[in-house]
């Protein structure tokens, strides 16, 4: 599904991504692992096509087409979805009609038809209950007086409704309490039985634990250094990265 190849990545000049090597297939879930500064937000920012990350060597491909030269709304339509640490507030904007407008911006570059009102309010209701999340808050502007939990919901809220072929969360977990940490896997179970796949950055063991993830990938200095599958998640948790794992 996602190709990543020998990725090299510079942000005002300064190269932070250093040669990336990655393969993400159908119906996967990845966790990847790395300290502050390893270059995993930067590879997730760079996958989504952030006008900020310059590709400077390597490749990514996507359903077996590179995404170099596509924005980031090309991206986005094309089944590829990330979800912010911080996901900024817009005001005027209310989450009811982002959904609304987001959802049938794929539906068309799927060729498929937009969704009429009840079936909007039919999905909204499903999500918010999966969620736990009041309907209040559709009518609410994004994100403006939402607290950090709160975000990550709607975040979550976002991702069912698009239902990506590949979704990716940077630190869904960061800021949150046991119980949204609970409802984020939740998210994550539901998707998975449409196959969808996840690239998930965390240092959680109790979202690692639930997401269950076919691989783990620790990242150093921009590249991955490490290769494995859960153990290596509870391992690092245990025992903290090395400095000499390349």
């Amino acid at each position: 599904m996602l190709d990543i190849k020998d990725l090299k990545v510079s942000v005002e000049g300064k190269q932070i991504l250093n040669g990336v090597n990655l393969h993400i297939g159908p119906s996967e879930t990845h966790v990847i692992m790395g300290k502050n500064g390893s270059g995993k937000s930067s590879l997730l920012n760079t996958i989504v096509k952030n006008p900020k990350y310059e590709i400077i060597g390597g490749d990514i491909s996507f359903l077996g087409e590179s995404i170099l030269e596509k924005s980031v709304c090309d991206v986005a339509r094309a089944g590829i979805f990330l979800s912010f640490q911080s996901a900024p507030a817009i005001s005027g904007l209310s989450v009811s009609n982002l959904l609304k407008n987001a959802v049938n911006s794929v539906r068309k570059a799927r060729g498929e038809k937009p969704l009429t009102a009840p079936e909007y309010f039919k999905l909204a209701k499903e999500y918010c209950e999966l969620l736990e999340i009041p309907n209040e808050w559709l009518k609410r502007q994004v994100n403006l007086g939402f607290s950090g939990g709160e975000k990550k919901k709607l975040s979550m809220l976002e991702m069912l409704f698009l239902k990506p072929k590949l979704a990716l969360l940077d630190e869904p977990d960061s800021g949150v309490d046991v119980d949204a940490v609970n409802i984020i896997a939740r998210a994550i179970d539901y998707l998975k039985q449409f196959g969808v796949s996840f690239i998930i950055v965390s240092h959680y063991e109790k979202l690692i634990s639930l997401s269950k993830p076919n691989f783990v990938h620790v990242m150093q200095d921009g590249v991955v250094v490490q290769n494995g599958d859960i153990t290596l998640a509870e391992k690092v948790i245990k025992q903290g990265f090395c400095d000499d794992e390349k």
